[in-house]
């Protein structure tokens, strides 16, 4: 998104958001009982169960991790 302003952005508030995203993420995914990691739905026009739904979501983060490693810590400066 050429809009989004994400280099107005610092290193220790994108860490923040991550953190709370994530947190809320297992505190939502802990919540649910044994019925409902079997409901269906749909996601970009695919059915979906709530527990690939919740795999989804851990591998998304791992995406953005290997990004990250990838693209952008190699830029770091080593001490």
């Amino acid at each position: 998104m050429r809009s989004g302003a994400f280099g107005d952005r610092t290193l220790a508030g994108l860490a923040e958001e991550f953190g709370a995203v994530r947190t809320a993420s297992v505190s939502l995914l802990r919540s649910f009982n044994e019925e409902a990691w079997s409901r269906r739905g749909v996601a970009s026009q695919k059915e979906v169960t709530v527990r690939a739904l919740g795999f989804m979501i851990a591998g998304h983060q791992i995406h953005h991790r290997i990004i990250l490693e990838e693209r952008y810590f190699p830029a770091i400066p080593r001490a």
